[in-house]
């Protein structure tokens, strides 16, 4: 049994999926683990860095441990009052994504916004729909004004103008997609990672 450095890739009903240097393993937490945890945010989330017993053999890997978080994404648990749950750790840099047509909402931009910024993330705005807007440079100001200091992109799946993310995912860093459904983050996460026959 070996004990690794991994990362939290996915988490469903208290069963986690681990990646390490030796691969992909299920995983729960230790009993050890469980007694120490004082509120539902101490639990490892999508993106933290975790220490793994590692079995050889095909059972699955067990948590003993959580290394600090670099950032989080934080919201109330469901039916807890007011205990935390982190949704995602460990992001560098949050695509907040907004189409540019029914969907364009600047206070609803100004929330996702705020909890990038408590989250410890760096935040770009990308607009999408582009090409189903017809006042899109009116817009683009908006969002500026409301989003100063933040890098703000607007993108059309017409024009293939993806190249203007994908200066900002880099070697080592991890990034997120947040905004509403129906925006455009799966077709722009397929067309970023060329599978784009699945958008």
């Amino acid at each position: 049994m070996n004990e690794l450095r991994a990362r939290v890739i996915s988490q469903e009903k208290g069963i986690y999926k681990i990646q390490s240097g030796a691969g992909i393993k299920p995983a729960t937490v230790s009993g050890k683990y469980r007694y120490e945890t004082k509120t539902v945010s101490d639990y490892p989330a999508v993106g933290d860095y975790v220490i793994a017993e590692w079995p050889e053999d095909d059972s699955n890997a067990v948590i003993t441990g959580l290394f600090p978080r670099m950032s989080c994404f934080i919201r109330k648990a469901a039916g807890t009052g007011k205990q935390e749950q982190v949704v995602a750790a460990n992001i560098d840099t949050a695509f907040i994504c907004m189409s540019l047509n029914n969907n364009f909402n600047l206070r609803r931009l100004e929330r996702y916004l705020s909890v990038t910024y408590d989250s410890g993330a760096v935040p770009v705005v990308v607009l999408t729909k582009s090409d189903l807007c017809s006042d899109a440079g009116s817009k683009i100001v908006e969002a500026q004004n409301a989003a100063p200091g933040v890098d703000v992109l607007a993108i059309s799946s017409l024009d293939g103008g993806y190249g203007a993310v994908m200066k900002y995912i880099l070697p080592g860093k991890t990034v997120a997609f947040i905004g509403s459904s129906g925006v455009g983050k799966s077709t722009l996460i397929n067309r970023l990672t060329g599978t784009d026959s699945l958008a």
